[in-house]
């Protein structure tokens, strides 16, 4: 007897949307096999379609057509099933409006209203194979419609013809297609077969997965709502529910991991801390999504684009270029494209190895991180050479967010790349902060520091930044290729000093800087300058942001809730004691049956005196589970919002009172790992030997605002309940 129902969406979803396989998930489709659990196809996919899936899932169970136009129920398969017709070998609950009707409805409107639109009915098979990607076989099926029509507009999409469908008394929804439908939908579906399961069988929990608009009444039907990531990295924003969780892998993979994430959880699991710690962090990073952030900053109105309170007339541009590195451009780069489209000549952006999104009018160049490589030093040779093409006539946008530091790399005359990376890696092992980092990044640059604002010069400059920095200075983000630079060669010299690297550092650099310090290189551009006259900077969205939907989230959870800081900065270990000291004054002053979150936003450094592996958020993580050695009721998260912390493929770690214990009793030694600066290793062990998940891996975010701390303290919580 089944207590959990799945249901789930296919395109995008269950099935990878380029090349329609499942094979992501098949962990979780063996789980759910063995366990006997019920996974109904709810699609908007015909009849046909969803049958050629059933055979290859070896699915017996029923399923929801054409987005809840019929469910198809194998016969005999519930004891009574009132108001089903027979069709074949299903009883069929027949909810939506008849195909042909809908078809002359819809035809009817678009002769009215000129809409360039077709549906897969004005279609050959063939038409239909190149549109979807389907082979041809499955193309003819996709066109066996029995309750709605999907169809797509040649161009952009017609809003006035959307809402003639509405008041026609039609609905129109929208998946990897628009579909115009009667008064179904996928949520009516779901609602009327859960309630037969429940008949059936008592209690069942529903848990179910989509990723687009049309699934939004689905997953507002179910006890436990999952929203699949895009293959670029988004989430459908039109989307936003009580107790959503957000996939941290696109497609069936993140379907696969959400599945047995809610099968493994019981009642009291649901509820446990790293499970908040999760959802916590996930809002914050929907928060902070680049491609929103920008969305939500510019827009077009007739042929101006407004930006916080300045308009440019595209009509006084012959030419629009974009440019761009970071962590986050690529994702910035895609609202660019939907506000700017073909009004793009020429745009390109350098990213780091993995965050690619799918641009169309954009180039994208993948390069390393956070040592600078030869991939970033050509992309910004030809960002260079775009600018310095550009005249008054043109307006140059820019795009900048964490990791621009090492993705926009240009070293200055008689540098080298080996000479930039060498000193990198020893400010980064020596634990310079990134503004110290970033001072002498720019006096070795020819892009920093000012430096690209000054090559573009005169064209209009319009820079949009995601901030990665404390208190947000425009001259330290990503070093401040546009913005006016304060700093000078006595200021990047005194950090070589501070770290003792003056014999260290490689003959060139010194013998570079000592010279700017003398007076024969050019200091950066400092603010006063022509080319700052035709400059604009605006950030469009930073840890503020973050953490303010961090905590609301929390809020939501009924978590009391405390935003502690957003400059957390200096040694990661120092940071450590500082969060479990806050950590154990608030759960000694709480009441029994309290809890509390407190969060953090910054960026801490580690001076590396090891050999081992690891990042400042597994680092602060592990020096945590150490302050807070055998107390119960305490758990922390510390992850990096782009998904990966410092060289590893983690973001951060999780950890509660029982962590020490837990490893030690498995044969480790966590102050061995600390001290040999090897938080990764000792993670990664760690969830080896004990089934565990204290390591915290999103994958690349496709966002970067620094990195958070999220703090739970639960009085009398019971030590080890929900544990990491």
């Amino acid at each position: 007897m089944p207590d959990t129902i799945i249901i789930s969406d296919l395109d995008g979803t269950l099935l990878d949307s380029a090349d329609y396989s499942f094979a992501a998930a098949l962990p979780a489709l063996e789980t759910i096999q063995a366990r006997c659990v019920p996974l109904v196809l709810c699609s908007s996919k015909t009849r046909a379609e969803i049958e050629v899936y059933r055979r290859r899932l070896d699915n017996r169970h029923p399923f929801i057509a054409e987005n809840g136009g019929g469910i198809f129920i194998p016969r005999g398969y519930f004891s009574t099933l009132p108001n089903a017709e027979v069709f074949g070998g299903y009883s069929l609950i027949r909810l939506g409006m008849p195909y042909a009707e809908i078809r002359s409805r819809f035809a009817g409107l678009r002769e009215r209203f000129g809409a360039r639109v077709r549906g897969f009915g004005d279609m050959t098979d063939g038409e239909v194979a190149g549109l979807t990607g389907l082979p041809p076989n499955e193309a003819v099926l996709a066109k066996q419609r029995d309750f709605d029509e999907a169809f797509v507009f040649d161009g952009a999409p017609d809003e006035g013809f959307l809402q003639a469908i509405e008041t026609a008394g039609l609905h129109w929804t929208q998946g990897q297609f628009f579909h115009v439908l009667g008064n179904h939908d996928k949520g009516r579906a779901v609602n009327l077969l859960e309630s037969l399961y429940r008949r059936e069988y008592g209690a069942v929990a529903s848990i179910g997965l989509g990723d687009s608009l049309n699934d939004l009444p689905m997953l507002r039907s179910v006890d436990h709502p999952v929203l699949v990531r895009h293959p670029d990295g988004g989430f459908d924003t039109r989307i936003d529910l009580p107790g959503l969780l957000k996939t941290q892998r696109p497609g069936p993979a993140g379907w696969n991991d959400a599945v047995l994430q809610l099968l493994a959880a019981t009642p009291a699991e649901a509820s446990a801390p790293y499970r908040i710690l999760e959802e916590i962090f996930h809002a914050a990073l929907a928060a902070v999504d680049p491609c929103q952030a920008v969305l939500d900053a510019a827009r077009i109105e007739g042929h101006h684009l407004h930006v916080a309170g300045a308009a440019y007339d595209l009509a006084a541009y012959d030419h629009i270029v974009v440019a761009g590195a970071g962590k986050a451009t690529a994702r910035m780069a895609l609202a660019i494209e939907e506000l700017l489209g073909e009004r793009i000549s020429r745009g390109l952006v350098i990213v780091k190895q993995g965050h690619k999104a799918p641009l169309r009018n954009i180039e994208q160049v993948e390069a390393s991180h956070p040592v600078p490589g030869e991939a970033g030093v050509e992309g910004t040779r030809r960002i260079l050479e775009m600018l310095r093409a550009a005249d008054d006539r043109t307006l140059a946008i820019c795009l900048l967010s964490g990791g621009a530091s090492a993705l926009l790399v240009a070293p200055a005359d008689g540098l080298t790349l080996g000479d930039k990376q060498h000193a990198t890696a020893l400010l980064l092992n020596a634990g310079a902060s990134i503004a110290e980092l970033n001072t002498v990044r720019k006096h070795l640059s020819a892009v920093k520091g000012g430096r690209l604002a000054q090559a573009a010069f005169p064209a209009q400059v319009l820079t949009l930044l995601l901030s990665d920095v404390i208190g947000d200075r425009l001259d330290v983000i990503a070093s401040g290729p546009t913005a006016a630079d304060a700093s000078s060669f006595a200021d990047a010299w005194a950090v070589i000093e501070k770290f003792g690297l003056q014999e260290h550092i490689p003959a060139r650099v010194r013998d570079y800087l000592k010279r700017g310090l003398e007076g024969h290189e050019p200091e950066t551009v400092k603010p006063g300058a022509p080319c700052f006259d035709r400059a604009q900077n605006t950030i469009v969205a930073g840890i503020g942001q973050a953490l303010a939907a961090a905590a609301e989230k929390a809020r939501q959870l009924d978590l009391v809730t405390e935003i502690v800081g957003a400059e957390l900065q200096g040694e990661a270990r120092d940071a450590a004691r500082l969060l479990a000291r806050r950590a154990h004054a608030a759960l000694a002053g709480m009441r029994a049956g309290e809890r509390r979150c407190l969060l953090w936003g910054g960026e801490t450094t580690v001076t590396v005196h090891g050999n081992g592996k690891g990042g400042r958020n597994q680092e602060l993580a592990l020096a945590f589970a150490l302050e807070i050695e055998g107390v119960a009721g305490i758990s922390m998260l510390s992850a990096g919002t782009d998904g990966s912390d410092g060289p590893t493929d983690a973001a951060g770690a999780m950890v509660d009172g029982e962590t020490v214990a837990r490893a030690r009793r498995a044969g480790l030694d966590p102050l061995v790992y600390l001290e040999n600066n090897d938080s990764y290793n000792f993670f990664r062990r760690l969830d080896e030997l004990t089934g565990g998940h204290a390591h915290f891996k999103t994958g690349p975010t496709g966002t970067n605002v620094m990195d958070l701390q999220i703090v739970l303290c639960e009085k009398d919580a019971q030590a080890g309940t929900g544990r990491p």
